[in-house]
């Protein structure tokens, strides 16, 4: 308990895993929170004692679950490890932490999805700026930035990190409102994996930022020394990359992180993409649900490898600007599309090509297992036929695309110490290394005399047994004497009572059995030594061997995930380029310019889903010059957002550099996508549905620029009629005359149509509707054609989705009066009620003829001109 308390004391806001034998223990509060959150039976030490300590444990072999449970819950769980041989130890067993796993630093190969990056970040604040870090512990991919406090959350919302640090002071000020808008992140402050007992005092550092004095104990500063590209980063930025360098560190004590090089990058670098744009497009998660299957990576995510997956990802929520990168992805992508025989061979091979990215993280960490080194060394070996496959589809015409030759590409998999690695590799391990170390036959046979001669012996002394059998069965003339063992007895000799008689005297017996007796010999015993001897020899000389060989990967580890990196490349352009194929996408032309033309476009998720052929595509062209905001009017299911949607992921597949579903595209850069579409109230932050929608509005009226592109979808419809018609009005004003960004405008104000009269570049198009009036039922078209729409055809959309048929016949009726300028004000009957009559919503509405009969004067009114006001009568009638 002494042992235990120590760690605890040193690690006050994390769950201790105690190793006690076959299971970790948890005591104290400790147990309280791990019971409750695991489902455990909560018992106590010391059972009947008022002073019991409440304790519950888990089996050390399925402890990974129980962690990764603990994580997800947003718990840090310490792993206290037995360091020493318990049958060796003299008084209380040697424990030490092992490892420390947090939800934003994971190693584990069963809770680590293997298509996506699990990140921690740091952010640092400074009056109206902040820096923000980011580091994927498994890969050492380490990234920073500067950037305005505002324009925080929606970074979050694309890195898209499991857990974030930051100070006491910043988590209860500027960064509050952040965490009010972030969601699915574990905040934490720089001293939880500190020490209480260090300083708790504030200091403050060289760029005025005020630091925990207790982030001194997790040796933050000098924490990116030895690591390339932190000379040029930022000050917040670098200081953010020292905290959640110098945190995942402390995770692991015995392990050195993977990290290589910091990235650093400017936000705008990339397309802008907030909250809303990310969620609203469905880019990498559905609105509903939050999963894969049915958002936009899923369509075009074909990679066969880990680390394209993961790369594949951070390009769609990091869309380029830069018009001649994208060229060059387009140019990988359009080669492979042009060879469809070669890009199959390449995607076969890659896919029989581990993860090297985190199979150098788990060397260089410590962590590698001998199956991790054996797929490693299958990979490496792999790599020399792959790079020269992909070189075989070179011509004089068409050579190696830029992006995958020289050094940063496919050479990078042909350095030359990969060779002598997976040469190493190959002569050490055996064929079919096991999953763990204890398991044994990890080195190779006749690659060390020790090992071979420890498991010659190991396995039983086959040869020494067979031996001693032949020569106790000649001397002691008994023919049918076997040596045999079991784990009760080790060695014997086993008699049978026939030959009893004949039995030498220097046997010793050792047990008496139905069938004779079993002896013992010197011999025998010695033998019996030797292999017991031999195995832990040999285990302990091939844990030294594995050792090594980690070791030796370890130190070319940057090559090997050098070479991850060329391949996943490779892997995420053969996706773009097989789902181009597959679904007929063509190459985009993207330029400097600003107009945004495609013709036959469609909506690649949609499309997906829908039989082949039934899609029906749109033309779409915005231009700031000519037609910067295109009014688009139409039904309810008509298709408005599914258009409006497909021009935006079509413009963001173009900047990733893929290719397109339309017939033709011209993509002038977009610098952000906004989106406002749906409707959906956000309580726990106290927004209503309104608010969200006008909070939403504000975001991109303060941020879009000239290069935008702008999706509004019932910008108003949260409010009454005329509020919203007057804001949706002002608010297309506004970004036709202020911003001039290319905007697409859904409505069912059809009084928007008349912006066109007033403003030069507004253009009405609608989704067309074809009424068939003798069903009295509309047809969908999809098809988005010129003008304006006049109706919604809110209610036939109503009677689709299944209203009763009274309530559609009276929505009718209130409709039809609404339309000649009745009143729909509903009035008070006061009247018994009469179930032959049916109350009215409505007021009573004057009769023509009514009208006019009250207005005659009979008694002064003349033959003539009654049979004239009869007449008019009858007409009106």
């Amino acid at each position: 308990m002494r042992q235990y308390l120590d760690v605890k004391e040193r690690y006050a806001d994390a769950l201790i895993f105690f190793r006690l034998g076959d299971f970790y223990e948890m005591f104290f509060e400790d147990a309280v929170v791990g019971a409750r959150a695991l489902d455990l039976t909560l018992t106590t030490r010391d059972k009947g004692k008022d002073d019991a300590v409440p304790m519950c444990g888990v089996p050390h072999h399925a402890s990974r679950g129980y962690i990764a449970r603990l994580t997800e819950l947003g718990h840090k769980v310490v792993v206290v490890e037995q360091v020493e041989d318990p049958r060796l130890a003299k008084g209380l067993v040697k424990r030490e932490v092992a490892r420390i796993v947090t939800p934003g630093v994971v190693l584990d190969d069963d809770v680590l999805e293997p298509k996506r990056p699990r990140y921690v970040a740091c952010v640092v604040t400074a009056k109206d700026a902040c820096g923000l870090a980011y580091l994927d512990a498994s890969t050492g991919e380490l990234a920073a930035t500067e950037l305005p406090a505002g324009a925080l959350a929606d970074e979050l919302a694309r890195v898209a990190p499991r857990e974030l640090l930051a100070t006491a002071k910043e988590l209860a000020g500027p960064l509050a409102p952040v965490r009010a808008r972030v969601r699915g992140v574990a905040w934490t402050t720089y001293a939880a994996l500190a020490p209480r007992a260090s300083g708790l005092g504030q200091r403050s550092n060289e760029d005025g930022h005020a630091a925990s004095g207790v982030a001194t104990a997790l040796a933050v500063d000098g924490a990116l020394t030895g690591i390339a590209g932190s000379e040029a980063a930022p000050a917040l930025a670098k200081r953010a990359a020292e905290v959640v360098v110098a945190y995942a560190r402390a995770t692991q004590p015995a392990g050195t992180l993977p990290i290589a090089a910091l990235r650093v990058y400017a936000a705008d670098d990339a397309v802008v993409l907030d909250e809303a744009a990310i969620a609203n497009l469905e880019l990498v998660e559905t609105l509903i649900g939050k999963r894969k299957v049915g958002s936009l990576l899923d369509v075009i995510d074909a990679t066969v490898t880990a680390p394209g997956g993961r790369l594949l990802r951070r390009w769609l929520t990091f869309p380029l600007r830069d018009v001649p990168q994208i060229r060059r992805r387009q140019d990988v992508v359009a080669w492979l599309v042009e060879r469809p025989a070669l890009a199959d061979r390449i995607r076969r091979e890659l896919g029989e090509i581990a993860d090297l990215e985190r199979l150098a993280g788990k060397a260089t960490l410590g962590i590698a297992t001998p199956r991790d080194l054996g797929r490693l060394r299958n990979a490496l070996a792999r790599l020399p036929e792959l790079v020269g496959l992909v070189r075989s589809g070179a011509d004089k015409l068409q050579p190696v695309p830029e992006l995958l030759d020289g050094d940063r590409g496919l050479g990078a998999c042909t350095r030359p110490e990969l060779a002598t690695l997976a040469a190493r590799l190959a002569r050490a391990l055996a064929d079919e290394p096991p999953a763990m170390l204890k398991d044994g036959a990890v080195i190779r046979t006749g690659y060390d005399a020790t090992v071979d001669d420890c498991r010659r012996l190991a396995d039983g002394g086959k040869d020494e047994i067979l031996g001693i059998e032949e020569r106790e069965q000649k001397g002691s003339g008994i023919a049918n004497l076997k040596v045999r063992y079991n784990r009760v007895f080790g060695y014997y000799i086993e008699i049978t009572k026939t030959h009893l008689a004949k039995v030498p005297a220097h046997y010793v017996r050792k047990q008496t059995i139905a069938t004779g007796e079993r002896y013992v010999t010197p011999e025998l015993a010695e033998l019996e030594r030797k292999v017991l001897a031999a195995e832990d020899t040999l285990g302990a000389r091939e844990a030294e061997l594995f050792r090594a060989e980690v070791a030796a990967v370890a130190v070319v580890a940057a090559s090997v995930s050098a070479a991850g990196a060329a391949l996943a490349v490779l892997d995420a352009c053969g996706s773009l380029a097989d789902v181009a194929a597959r679904r007929g996408y063509t190459r985009p032309l993207v330029d400097d310019g600003f107009a945004l033309a495609i013709t036959d476009g469609r909506h690649p998720v949609v499309e997906s889903i829908l039989p082949p052929g039934t899609f029906v595509p749109n033309d779409c062209r915005l231009d700031p010059d000519a037609e910067q905001v295109v009014l688009v009017t139409g039904p309810n299911m008509a298709g408005k957002s599914t258009y409006m949607r497909a021009v935006a992921q079509i413009a963001l597949l173009a900047q990733i550099g893929s290719f397109v579903p339309a017939a033709s595209a011209t993509i002038g850069v977009c610098d952000r996508v906004f989106t406002r579409v749906g409707a959906a109230d956000d309580l726990s932050r106290g927004d209503s549905t309104f608010m969200v929608e006008m909070r939403e509005t504000a975001s991109i009226l303060a941020k879009a620029t000239r290069r935008s592109l702008v999706v509004l979808d019932e910008v108003g419809r949260g409010t009454s009629t005329f509020d919203g018609v007057a804001i949706a009005w002002a608010v297309a004003e506004h970004i036709h005359d202020a911003i001039g960004a290319r905007t697409l405008f859904a409505t069912h104000y059809h009084e928007l149509v008349a912006l066109a009269d007033s403003r030069p570049r507004v253009r009405n198009v609608h989704v067309a509707v074809r009424e068939d009036d003798r069903k009295k039922e509309i047809v969908f078209l999809r098809r988005v054609v010129p003008g304006g729409a006049s109706r919604s055809y809110g209610i036939d959309v109503a009677r689709l989705a299944g209203l009763p048929k009274q309530v559609i016949a009276r929505a009718r009726g209130i409709l039809g009066v609404l339309e000649s300028g009745g009143s729909a004000a509903p009035r008070v009957d006061t009247r018994p009620p009469d179930d032959s009559r049916q109350l009215s919503l409505l007021a009573p509405v004057a009769s023509p003829l009514a009208t006019k009969l009250a207005s005659i004067d009979v008694d002064n009114t003349t033959p003539l001109e009654a049979l004239r006001l009869l007449a008019e009568l009858k007409s009106l009638a």
